[in-house]
């Protein structure tokens, strides 16, 4: 059997998106500590990013996806100060179509899609009351 090729990183990212709902992705969430950090991240195929604001516009720009954004102060505990920007999928619908393209995404790459549970389960959080969702992609 051939090894399917790992994900991109954008389909990491809009993966990670899902995974976090309305919470959304912080830069300090996904930043890394030094290079065998992100060797442990990328073995766990776990998405990090250094440079998450520009995840976020190719995200928009190429591909059209839908993110909210909004500033984020950070105080650490020495009081030094930071302001960084917290990022989420806008809603239900843009959650959808985040699925759709994560599962084309998938499909070039020799990959299974999503299954209906793994999609209805990243889509509760996008939802305002649970209820069992139809075909997705």
């Amino acid at each position: 059997m051939s090894k399917l090729p790992a994900p991109s990183k954008a389909e990491l990212c809009l993966l990670e998106l899902l995974r976090r709902g309305k919470a959304g992705l912080h830069p300090l969430d996904v930043n890394i500590r030094d290079l065998t950090h992100a060797n442990l991240l990328d073995e766990a195929g776990k998405f990090w990013s250094i440079t998450l604001p520009t995840d976020m516009s190719l995200l928009r720009i190429r591909h059209d996806v839908r993110i909210a954004d909004q500033p984020a102060p950070f105080t650490s505990v020495r009081g030094y100060k930071a302001m960084f920007k917290r990022y989420w999928l806008t809603d239900l619908d843009a959650a959808k179509s985040a699925i759709y393209l994560l599962n084309n995404w998938r499909a070039k790459r020799g990959a299974e899609p999503l299954s209906k549970r793994d999609c209805n389960a990243l889509l509760a959080a996008f939802q305002s009351e649970p209820q069992a969702l139809g075909e997705v992609a």
